[in-house]
């Protein structure tokens, strides 16, 4: 497979997609690491013999790709499957958890790597990382703060969450909302009144400007919605309504940084049953009932152009796959020809124009790789009878 054709306009670049895909092959059960044309369905393995981890992120530039194997090991790789290099090795831990961040230039990574230490009476610990992937400074250990065990160890109180721009870092320390550079300096105190931000499995979340962090403060589940600028300045309480209850915790910033979608629960609904998806006007400050149907959503998913949702609907293994525009007005179900089914892992190509995902075929029980266009044309199939199971789609940078 060739993923770069010289001399074709940039328009119609084949657009490529990274993904893993459990196969067997011989005694052995792998997830190995793919590259696949998301036209043609023809694919390049990145990484042979290493076994990958959930987390993929392409540099800005698309010519690289990070990737955590074992849930021990980063390492990057080439678009064309060259170049493949460990960058960190680190030991097991319990319930290890990576989120990995690039730099603008494409050279340098940021990650956090988190173990579990809140179900064990041994600590846990958040560990914060900066590696130059040019090979020439290696990388660096930046903070490793314990949390959890017996005694309680409360250094840190949540995990780091990293800036899309990877140059600062936000956590939940003594009930607090601090933020720090990359580097470990300037470690200031965000908030001003300590209490539960991350309860429930909140999380504190980034605008993609980096310039906000949203949260939701209270505890679970009636909590309200806020953001804070970057510098601790405009707190603000989004949807200020004492009766709000939240289940599903997840927050969506749109990628212009100025809407956030969200799960909105009617109250006493702890099945999800009676939702809609509800989107705040970060300027105006106002909120908005985008479905209108109560029911069960999931895998929401932002078009890059800040344009369009993509979500499903459905209770597991019923569930189908819509699209709706941000004013709510044009709702769309996509591949109705699909029974409905487990449908997860939604992503959008940079370009706005195509949506990949998960999609569990119930005979067989195997998970497939499906793209379609948004109009819901050209619905393909991607993987084939070799992979048991495909996951972590994510689309090469354009």
């Amino acid at each position: 497979m060739s993923l770069h054709s010289p001399g074709t306009p940039a328009a119609q670049k084949p657009r490529i997609l990274a993904f893993t895909a459990l196969q067997r092959r011989g005694c052995e059960v792998r997830n190995n690491l793919f590259a696949i044309n998301a036209s043609s369905s023809s694919r390049r393995e990145l990484a042979p013999n290493i076994d990958v981890s959930p987390t993929l992120v392409w540099s800005p530039n698309g010519q690289r790709l990070a990737f955590v194997s074992g849930d021990t090991d980063i390492y990057t790789v080439n678009a064309d499957g060259s170049r493949l290099t460990k960058q960190f090795a680190g030991d097991a831990c319990k319930a290890a958890n990576f989120e990995i961040v690039w730099f603008s230039n494409s050279q340098k990574l940021v990650f956090a790597r988190s173990c579990d230490g809140f179900t064990s009476d041994t600590p846990g610990s958040q560990s914060l990382y900066t590696s130059d992937t040019s090979g020439i400074l290696g990388t660096k250990l930046v903070r490793n703060w314990e949390l959890g065990g017996a005694p309680l160890k409360t250094e840190i109180s949540s995990q780091f969450y990293l800036s899309p721009d990877a140059h600062q870092v936000a956590f939940v320390k003594d009930k607090y909302i601090y933020k720090m550079n990359a580097d470990g300096s300037e470690v200031t105190k965000l908030t001003k009144s300590s209490g539960e931000y991350v309860s429930g499995g909140s999380q504190l979340v980034w605008s993609p400007n980096s310039k906000k962090i949203a949260f939701l403060f209270g505890a679970y589940p009636k909590q309200q919605i806020y953001t804070i600028n970057a510098d601790g300045t405009h707190l603000k309480n989004l949807t200020n309504n004492p009766q709000n209850e939240v289940y599903n915790v997840k927050l969506f910033w749109s990628p212009d940084s100025s809407r956030i979608a969200y799960y909105y629960n009617k109250a006493g609904d702890s099945s999800g049953e009676q939702q809609d998806i509800y989107l705040l006007d970060i300027n105006r400050g106002t909120a908005k009932n985008l479905t209108q149907k109560p029911r069960n959503y999931d895998a929401l998913s932002w078009s890059p152009d800040s344009k369009f949702i993509a979500f499903v609907a459905g209770e597991f293994n019923n569930q189908k796959l819509y699209t709706i525009n941000a004013d709510g007005n044009q709702l769309n179900q996509l591949a109705p020809r699909l029974k409905p089914s487990g449908i997860s892992e939604l992503a959008w190509s940079t370009d706005s124009q195509q949506i990949t995902f998960i999609f569990n075929e119930i005979q067989g029980d195997k998970s497939n790789l499906y793209v379609i266009n948004r109009d819901g044309s050209a619905l393909t199939k991607l993987t084939n009878d070799k992979d048991l199971n495909a996951s972590n789609p994510v689309w090469q940078p354009q």
